[in-house]
């Protein structure tokens, strides 16, 4: 068990400044905070649409993209690896078990149910 906690640790340390990037410059775009008004009520700030380009690496080109599409890849397999690790250490060492499920499913079912209704509406 030591061992999984020790290889969960450095996965999270690695993964942890590009997760963080990623949630926080997606919650700006989610408000499209990064995007000027066609009207100019609203002028994006120079950072957020310049960091946001990073979020999305839709403009990047030849060898740049190919290496920023691998370090997406390695990131991404990482972080799977680091929640994989975390809820089987969760599993092993939280008791009553029920509540690591219980969080599970509403992991599962509470952002299933706001796509619904975003759907919806």
């Amino acid at each position: 068990m030591n061992r999984l906690a020790r290889v969960h640790k450095y996965l999270s340390c690695f993964v942890a400044p590009a997760m963080l990037f990623f949630a926080v410059s997606g919650a700006w775009q989610a408000y499209r905070l990064n995007d000027s008004r066609k009207d100019g009520s609203y002028m994006a700030p120079a950072a957020l649409q310049e960091l946001s380009k990073i979020h999305k690496a839709e403009r990047l080109a030849g060898a740049a993209a190919g290496w920023f599409r691998a370090g997406q890849l390695l990131l991404a397999a990482a972080f799977v690896v680091t929640a994989m690790l975390g809820v089987v250490m969760a599993l092993q060492r939280t008791r009553p078990i029920w509540v690591v499920w219980a969080c599970l499913a509403a992991g599962v079912i509470v952002p299933s149910l706001l796509a619904l209704a975003a759907r919806a509406g």
